[in-house]
C-alpha cells in the first residue's frame, strides 16, 4: 500500500511540476525545462526530479534556476496536493536520452565498420 501512495505522489508531483514549469516559469532558464521523472522517498519527504533540456542550453545555469526556483515550486505542491509535509526537491540532469545517443552511434559506427558480424546457427 505505501509504495502504491509513493507512486501516486511521484506522479502527481510530476505533473504539478510539469505544469508549473511550463505556464508559470518567469525565470528564462527554465523555459526550455522538461522534468522527465519525480521519485519520492517512502517516507515522502524528499522528491528526486529528473529533468531535460535541450543539448544547446547551459545545463548549470538552469540547475542554478530550478535550485532558485524551489520555494515557489513547493508552495505550488503544496497548494495543489493534500500533504502533512511537502517533500524537499533534489534536482538531477537525466542523461538516459543522451546515453542512448551515444549507444545507437556507436552501434551505428560497429555496423558500418563490419565489426558487427552475423552470427550464423
Amino acid at each position: 500500500m505505501a509504495k502504491h501512495r509513493q507512486e501516486r505522489v511521484s506522479r502527481e508531483i510530476l505533473r504539478i511540476l510539469s505544469t508549473a514549469l511550463l505556464e508559470d516559469a518567469k525565470d528564462p532558464r527554465l523555459l526550455d525545462v522538461s522534468i522527465t521523472d519525480v521519485s519520492v522517498s517512502g517516507d515522502l519527504s524528499v522528491a528526486s526530479v529528473r529533468w531535460l533540456c535541450p543539448v544547446e542550453l547551459d545545463r548549470d545555469e538552469i540547475a542554478k534556476g530550478l535550485v532558485a526556483a524551489t520555494p515557489y515550486l513547493r508552495s505550488v505542491i503544496g497548494d495543489e496536493m493534500d500533504l502533512r509535509r511537502v517533500p524537499a526537491l533534489r534536482f538531477y540532469y537525466d542523461d538516459a536520452y543522451e546515453k542512448g545517443q551515444q549507444m545507437s552511434e556507436l552501434l551505428a559506427r560497429l555496423r558500418a565498420n563490419g565489426e558487427m558480424g552475423s552470427e550464423e546457427a
